[in-house]
């Protein structure tokens, strides 16, 4: 049968009934989170000129103290804010809330590998602080025989989970902006190899706000890279968080080695493996091994399964990524398992300290 343009047959009514109960779960999501969410804008110090906008979450607050009787809240988000400065003292940051309300800021630490940074400023009431949510990627090879538990405390996020994006711009409203999406196992074009994929439609006003999931809980910190929408796992942008605050500076373990989750390989690739090691339905699969690298020298080679380090079980990448942040010159013993080679490997490795000249790159 055919029809004319005007009278193209409108949408089984199943479908527009599922995108509403999209829409409201969207929102009902990102309104648990909403008052934690701030505009950031940042200005040079000496001419005023406007930097860079961007989104920040409220992650911490301590109680008032001093004569002043403020707050003292601190603001998770992107090191963007600093434009192509690397001196926090030669900008200003404004805070924009909610409810209209706006603060002096100033960035109180930043890394540059990461692409994290902290803001804090003075609130006169307590803000309501974000609810972090660690992440598990890992799932099994074979479900059917998977009878290990999500650690409690964790957020298990699978390739196709439904997440949502958050931002707020400067206005007149401090409006609040909210985009859903998939999580996909496909890798972005920026150098960070911890960074996740999304497939939230975001602009530039999104960069270093929350990623949330249908609880309203933070899971990631959002980046924009052509169109993409990579996030930090807030596994990753808490701990360092917890070392800003403590250390001032942040360790970078380096390996050498590019790896990803078993369950992300190519299907060539993990056919071959669930015929060689049918007992292996996690870990981690190297990609590539940089020549001279820590990994090179440990005899590690592409398509190696981590399976174990220091005995304990790397049932996926961000596990793995745990594992090894604060090993910098300390040696590790990784079980791998090796086409042609019967049973687990059992190879040291040592990390290195990343160099500055070797942070990831990132686009300003």
């Amino acid at each position: 049968m055919n029809f004319s343009v005007d009278r193209i047959p409108p949408p089984p009514p199943f479908l527009k009934k599922r995108d509403d109960e999209l829409k409201l779960n969207t929102n009902l999501a990102a309104l648990k989170v909403s008052l934690s969410v701030v505009c950031l804008v940042a200005y040079h110090r000496g001419s005023g000129e406007k930097c860079f906008a961007c989104t920040g979450t409220i992650v911490e607050c301590e109680g008032a103290a001093g004569d002043d009787g403020k707050f003292d809240a601190t603001i998770l988000t992107s090191a963007s804010l600093l434009h192509s400065y690397r001196d926090p003292s030669q900008i200003t940051v404004e805070v924009h809330l909610s409810d209209g309300s706006s603060y002096e800021g100033e960035v109180s630490a930043f890394d540059l590998h990461y692409n994290i940074a902290t803001v804090k400023f003075k609130p006169d009431k307590p803000p309501q602080k974000a609810c972090l949510k660690w992440i598990d990627d890992s799932m099994s090879l074979q479900p059917d025989n998977d009878h290990n538990m999500v650690e409690a405390n964790f957020f298990n996020l699978c390739p196709g989970d439904k997440l949502i994006a958050l931002a707020r711009v400067q206005d007149h409203h401090h409006q609040l902006l909210v985009s859903s999406g998939d999580f996909s196992i496909y890798c972005c074009g920026l150098d960070c190899q911890e960074l996740l994929m999304t497939t939230c439609e975001i602009t530039t006003h999104f960069i270093g706000g929350p990623l949330i999931n249908w609880d309203g809980e933070v899971i990631g910190i959002n980046f924009f890279w052509k169109g993409q929408t990579p996030f930090l796992p807030i596994n990753i942008a808490f701990r360092c968080l917890d070392h800003l605050n403590k250390k001032r500076s942040i360790p970078h373990p380096w390996l050498g080695m590019e790896f990803t989750n078993l369950y992300a390989a190519d299907v060539v690739t993990l056919e071959e493996i669930v015929q060689l090691f049918p007992l292996v339905c996690k870990g981690v699969i190297v990609e590539e091994v940089t020549e001279e690298s820590p990994a090179d020298r440990a005899e590690i080679q592409p398509n190696d399964v981590i399976i174990k380090c220091d005995r304990e079980v790397v049932s996926c990448s961000l596990k793995f990524f745990g594992m090894i942040w604060d090993k910098v010159g300390k040696s590790m013993e990784l079980e791998v398992m090796r086409a042609g080679v019967c049973g687990p490997l059992k190879l040291a490795i040592l990390a290195d300290d990343l160099l500055p000249d070797s942070y990831n790159s990132w686009p300003i």
